[in-house]
């Protein structure tokens, strides 16, 4: 088990994909629009919104390829005829990308910690890094959901871009959604992602009645996703 987790670390740190739109693209958002907007607040919300999209972009995009690569391998099958249980290789996995997720998040916060000079205690950050493991294990556990429908990576291209974009679109990630049509706000409301976002805010800001709604809610989509990664596996057996 523990080799598995230490294979997928090492995988991870070699992907593309990690270093430019989780770490790149997020500490370059931050940077530049924090500094470019100048609106109270501000600085704080796309901080925040870069951790979020940060995770996003890791946990559920790219592990969306790397199962379907796994799947298309068969490994899943083989898997079955080892001593190591399915169960066992999919915690160790999802474990290593939950902790890159997590320690993508930490840079994004760190780098507008100090470029904006943000105060932050010790219990603010534990909020916050709780809530960025419930979200990257929603995430995770989506990806294995979403790449058991994909039959290539075309497919897998269209999929998740269809559940990024209204994720990232219908939230305050980048924006603030006050003036934003009521339908929008409506959306906003069921958006998996604003709750995410909500949760790092509040976290940051150590509202608990906010984070614990926030963690609620979380916890809920967790257990759904990991519900749905479940159901998932048979996919492919068919």
């Amino acid at each position: 088990m523990n080799t598995v987790f230490n294979l997928s670390l090492r995988s991870a740190a070699r992907e593309p994909f990690l270093l430019f739109w989780s770490i790149i693209m997020p500490i370059a958002g931050t940077i530049g629009l924090g500094m470019l907007i100048h609106q109270p607040g501000y600085a704080l919300q796309i901080t925040t919104g870069m951790m979020a999209t940060g995770i996003l972009f890791y946990a559920f995009t790219t592990t969306v390829f790397s199962v379907l690569a796994q799947r298309k391998r068969g490994v899943y099958k083989l898997l079955r005829v080892t001593p190591m249980p399915l169960w066992r290789y999919i915690l160790s996995v999802s474990g290593a990308w939950i902790l890159v997720s997590l320690l993508c998040a930490g840079l994004v916060l760190a780098v507008g910690s100090i470029v904006f000079d943000f105060r932050l205690s010790i219990l603010s950050v534990l909020m916050m890094g709780m809530v960025c493991v419930l979200g990257a294990g929603g995430y995770v556990f989506l990806s294995f959901f979403i790449s058991g429908l994909c039959k290539s990576e075309a497919q897998a291209s269209i999929a998740t871009n269809l559940i990024t974009l209204p994720f990232l679109l219908c939230s305050s990630a980048f924006y603030s959604l006050e003036s934003a049509p009521q339908w929008v706000q409506l959306i906003s409301a069921f958006n998996p992602f604003q709750w995410f976002v909500n949760g790092l805010r509040t976290g940051f800001l150590m509202d608990v009645t906010g984070w614990l709604a926030s963690i609620g809610v979380l916890l809920l989509i967790l257990l759904i996703t990991l519900f749905l990664a479940v159901k998932s596996f048979g996919f492919s057996e068919a």
